[in-house]
């Protein structure tokens, strides 16, 4: 049921008295409760609570003296950073080579492209990336760079591709045809001999 609020002047007027009546009960507790000097009156709560903390037992000054004596506070060796130093350049080199060596170089042909057009034309890098996207990552890569890649590494020499046919309603058997095959299993146990 939708609500139509508010829905008429009587109920408008209800909600006004009632929002009014609630600001002047508001306002009466404050001025009861203000003191002569216009400020709130401060609570019996807190008062009690103020008492309790300055009549507390001070602690005693000898705590810290009867701390074992072979404790030591932890030291640690912080050496100053200089940052006004510049980075030795030589070693970061080394690595940034040895990362760029993990991608294989494309081809001449297919960083011609690179240089070729605009991308917004469907040329240039538009055409690189697309080329480079048609290799896969056994022909981009030397080895797996991610532990994900291992599943399926190097799975063509396993399986040519010419054996790999569309079967008809959607079934494969690839899991049939590797895993079998790779464990020493002789056949599928659920297709009968």
């Amino acid at each position: 049921m939708a609500r139509n609020y508010p829905a008429n002047t009587q109920i408008q007027k209800f909600l006004e008295e009632s929002y009014n009546k609630e600001r002047d009960t508001r306002l009466q507790w404050f001025y009861k409760l203000k003191d002569s000097n216009g400020q709130l009156a401060t609570s019996k709560q807190s008062e009690v609570a103020r008492r309790k903390i300055q009549n507390a037992p001070k602690p005693a000054e000898d705590i810290f003296k009867k701390l074992p004596e072979d404790y030591a506070p932890p030291k640690f060796n912080k050496v100053k950073s200089d940052f006004n130093a510049f980075p030795d350049l030589s070693k970061a080199e080394g690595k940034l080579q040895q990362l760029v060596a993990e991608m294989r170089p494309a081809s001449a042909g297919t960083k011609e492209k690179l240089y070729d057009g605009f991308t917004k034309e469907g040329k240039g890098r538009y055409q690189y990336l697309c080329s480079r996207n048609k290799k896969g990552p056994e022909e981009k890569f030397a080895f797996p760079l991610l532990s994900s890649w291992e599943y399926g590494w190097r799975l063509g020499d396993v399986i040519k591709k010419e054996e790999i046919k569309k079967p008809p309603y959607g079934r494969t058997r690839i899991v049939a045809d590797t895993f079998y095959t790779r464990t020493g299993i002789p056949a599928n146990p659920s297709v009968s001999v």
